[in-house]
């Protein structure tokens, strides 16, 4: 295994949790909470923190409840990468972390890593942690903050999603990532860590190095994948 980079970037499903949370938990939290919050908001009293984000969708989809809703619904069965369908979602799942309902289950293996990259009295293990997913900012702060260990939130230097940074299989969104995370530096100061084999190739493009992460239940790997690039199953690999 090459020396670690200072500066990890980490995709969170099917890298720092399961891909099962969010198709199993998540997913399903906004479909069952969706109606209510859509009530609220064609109701005489909408709450004015919803309005921005209702606001984001296309004023053809916004002509009455049943429209809105059948549009939501369709995105998110579809699982569209929409800013404004994951920042509506972001709104909803802040409320269950917040009630209790809703709480993140991180990789054991994570919280080891999180523990020594931020805590250790060895300067030579500390790391810099940043989170790129398709999920908004705001949602990825409230998985962190709420997990079944508390909030990690602590260890972490930084967020991108797709409307900060670009796509995630666009080489042009890790040089962005780079410009601001490791400015005046080669890229390959940045390590990339994720399931998503076409997410790897991009960043490396972008002169990332980046691993894939062979988590159970994530897409399986062709033996090609396996040749062309470094693969971990934990990330005790990379203590």
């Amino acid at each position: 295994m090459p020396v670690l980079q200072k500066r990890i970037l980490l995709d969170i499903e099917g890298t720092v949790c399961s891909i099962s949370f969010v198709r199993e938990t998540l997913f399903p939290y906004f479909l069952r909470s969706i109606p209510a919050v859509l009530q609220l908001h064609f109701s005489a009293n909408p709450p004015p923190d919803l309005q921005p984000y209702i606001d984001a969708f296309p004023p053809s989809t916004r002509k009455s409840y049943d429209v809105l809703h059948n549009h939501i619904r369709e995105l998110t069965l579809s699982d569209k990468k929409l800013s404004e369908l994951k920042a509506l979602q972001g709104y909803v799942w802040r409320r269950g972390y917040e009630i209790g309902e809703l709480k993140a289950p991180i990789y054991e293996d994570v919280y080891d890593a999180f523990n020594i990259w931020l805590c250790s009295d060895d300067i030579k293990k500390k790391r810099q942690i940043y989170i790129y997913s398709s999920g908004s900012t705001d949602a990825q702060i409230l998985l962190f903050s709420h997990t079944e260990k508390g909030d990690l939130t602590p260890a972490i230097q930084g967020y991108f999603d797709t409307v900060t940074a670009g796509m995630k299989q666009d080489k042009t969104s890790y040089e962005k990532i780079a410009g601001i995370i490791a400015a005046g530096e080669e890229p390959n100061n940045i390590l990339f860590l994720s399931d998503n084999v076409k997410e790897i190739e991009a960043a490396k493009e972008a002169g990332l190095e980046a691993f894939v992460v062979d988590r159970p239940g994530n897409a399986p790997l062709s033996d090609e994948d396996r040749q062309a690039h470094i693969v971990i199953e934990n990330f005790h690999t990379l203590l």
